[in-house]
């Protein structure tokens, strides 16, 4: 059996599953025992687990939008699955949830599952041991069945039978509260709890009055409502209930001899819907009426509807906020965004900056013709996107050919700049396959050149309130940018500055390949090669020549700067672009001998 326990409000839910699949989502139930959830963030149908023979937990993250976040740094990928050991905690949306075997014999205070799909709330056991001067108090009617309509309350009702009515009112609109359909047990609630005979729930709309609920189902034949009273309630902005003999009105209830209606109203104070029920008369009883508790307990419903409204479209605001902010960050800044909108607003914060650009696309694009063009442009996007996201970078414009990318806002990341080299890494590492499906149209490579430093940076909706666009301004994007310029003159597909470099883990294969100077910036910049991947023995070698003669040629030792570099080619037999170029500056030192020397390289922008 599992304990399943469910965080969510400051509240604490215990539910006992006793085997089989259960799923979790905001959605209900179709066939399968399910928990479902209040959360906005959580999808409809999110997740699904079941023990295994061996003890373990399956579990299958049916989101189409969000990973599954487990303890230790897991995620589930959306639409995959794990196994895992139990104790297990994870999070949906930004509810925590834990799961563990309940022993045998083990007392609980949680809802056992049926085998069958139940939406109910959480039912308390009643064989749980009590500490000694503990006493407990009858369930609630909702709870044991017994029900109880307000009609047959009398007078007087002692406090046990009034607390259950109470209890069982309240539980309703709790059960309703956890799902879209409280329309429906808001009409249901009118009927059994307050004991009219028939109701509705009327939504406003333009063009009129919409029914959102009906209990029981509506007769054929008949008008469904009093367009008087309604008019009535929308005039007043008050409940309105008539009992027989009110000559006003009496000529539009067309076979419906009482009614009672409450308005239902947003937080500006606009009705926007009425809690509409109805007693009927019947040669079988006396005439009936509304009593004012019954018209009151009505308006109570109606307000329960106008809170549910209110969450409704709160929801669906926060969805459509998580929805835009998904296309430009990972799911998880994405919840972080919604629940935080401030976090948008403009600060200076140090950030990783990345970007990108397609080697040769001029030419590539005329060899490929417009329609075409697109199709590979769009693969390439996807691949760095995808691998962008992976790392929670967030993906801040796409520019022709280039794209730009950030990491460390708005939210803080550690290891920002390692983040955003692993992206780099994996990007350049997965452009191969996509280019080989793509070499008989392009008729050569797709390469990229990959740029990144790390700075300060003003970051913010650098668009407008029309088009969102959030990314960061100020120096730091204009030398990421001129490092990607830089690896077309220095030969290598991806740069990082030193301010990158030093947040690097010692794992990360860089080669330094000097130092430039960039136009804009007033001292020399440090920049560094970084290896797509694990790198292999003769590259190793490779750098460590380089960066030896490296600090030769910047002492003025060009002679020493040239033997290295003839040992390094002729042993390598490789055209490496970086040590050739560092040849030829140490050759054409030794030949001018110059009085003035700047070990640095003038990088200038590149078309």
């Amino acid at each position: 059996m599992l304990r399943v326990t469910i965080r969510a409000d400051g509240r604490e839910q215990i539910v006992e599953h006793a085997g089989g699949p259960l799923e979790f989502g905001r959605g209900p139930a179709r066939g399968v025992p399910r928990c479902i959830l209040t959360d906005p963030f959580a999808s409809r149908d999110h997740l699904r687990i079941e023990l295994m023979a061996d003890g373990r937990l399956r579990i299958d993250n049916l989101s189409h939008t969000s990973a599954v976040r487990l303890s230790g740094a897991l995620e589930i990928p959306v639409g995959e699955t794990m196994t895992v050991s139990l104790p297990v905690k994870f999070s949906l949306g930004s509810t925590p949830v834990e799961i563990a075997i309940l022993e045998p014999g083990t007392a609980s205070t949680g809802a056992m599952l049926s085998a069958r799909a139940d939406t109910t709330p959480p039912r308390p056991t009643t064989n749980v041991p009590l500490v000694p001067g503990i006493e407990t108090v009858a369930q609630p009617a909702a709870i044991t069945g017994r029900a109880i309509v307000l009609h047959d309350l009398g007078a007087a009702p002692d406090a046990e039978t009034l607390a259950h009515w109470f209890e069982t009112l309240v539980l309703v609109q709790q059960a309703a509260a956890t799902s879209a359909a409280f329309l429906d047990a808001t009409a249901r609630a009118v009927v059994e709890l307050v004991g009219l005979d028939s109701a509705l729930v009327l939504l406003r709309e333009p063009r009129g009055w919409r029914i959102g609920a009906s209990f029981p189902a509506l007769p054929e034949g008949r008008s469904p409502f009093s367009s008087t009273v309604v008019n009535e309630v929308m005039r007043l902005r008050r409940t309105v209930f008539r009992n027989l003999g009110s000559d006003s009105l009496s000529t539009s209830l067309v076979g419906i001899d009482i009614v009672v209606a409450a308005p239902v109203l947003d937080i500006q104070h606009e009705v926007v819907g009425v809690v509409y029920g109805a007693r009927e008369l019947r040669p079988d009883r006396p005439p009936p009426r509304i009593a004012p508790l019954e018209a009151l307990v009505v308006q109570v419903l109606a307000a329960a509807v106008g809170a549910g409204l209110e969450r409704e479209q709160q929801r669906e605001k926060a969805m459509r906020s998580q929805l835009q902010f998904e296309q430009f960050f990972s799911p998880q800044l994405a919840r972080e965004l919604t629940a935080d909108p401030s976090l948008l607003e403009g600060r200076e914060r140090e950030v990783t900056i990345l970007f990108t650009d397609v080697r040769n696309f001029s030419r590539i694009s005329e060899r490929l013709g417009a329609q075409r063009t697109f199709a590979m442009m769009q693969e390439v996007m996807e691949l760095q996107t995808a691998r962008i996201r992976e790392t929670d970078g967030v993906v801040v414009d796409y520019v022709g050919d280039g794209l730009l990318a950030m990491w460390n806002a708005p939210a803080d990341q550690p290891g920002h700049a390692e983040r955003a080299c692993n992206a780099a890494i994996a990007l350049l590492g997965d452009l191969p396959n996509l280019s080989a499906r793509w070499l008989a149209e392009a008729a050569e490579p797709i390469r990229l050149g990959v740029g990144i430093h790390t700075g300060p940076a003003l970051v913010g909706n650098t668009g407008s309130h029309i088009k969102f666009k959030y990314g960061p301004m100020g120096p730091a994007v204009n030398l990421a940018s001129r490092m990607e310029n830089s690896t077309k003159s220095l030969g290598v597909p991806a740069i990082v500055t030193g301010a990158t470099r030093d947040r690097l883990p010692p794992g990360v294969a860089t080669r330094r390949l000097g130092s430039l100077r960039v136009q804009g910036f007033a001292d020399p910049i440090d920049v560094f090669e970084l290896y797509p991947g694990e790198p292999p023995p003769e590259w190793c070698h490779r750098r460590d020549g380089l960066e030896q003669a490296l600090v030769h040629f910047e002492a003025g030792r060009w002679s020493e700067a040239c033997r290295l570099l003839a040992a390094l080619l002729t042993s390598d037999g490789d055209y490496d672009v970086p040590s050739l170029q560092l040849l030829s500056r140490s050759v054409e030192c030794l030949r001018s001998n110059p009085e003035s020397f700047d070990p640095s390289l003038t990088i200038q922008k590149l078309t």
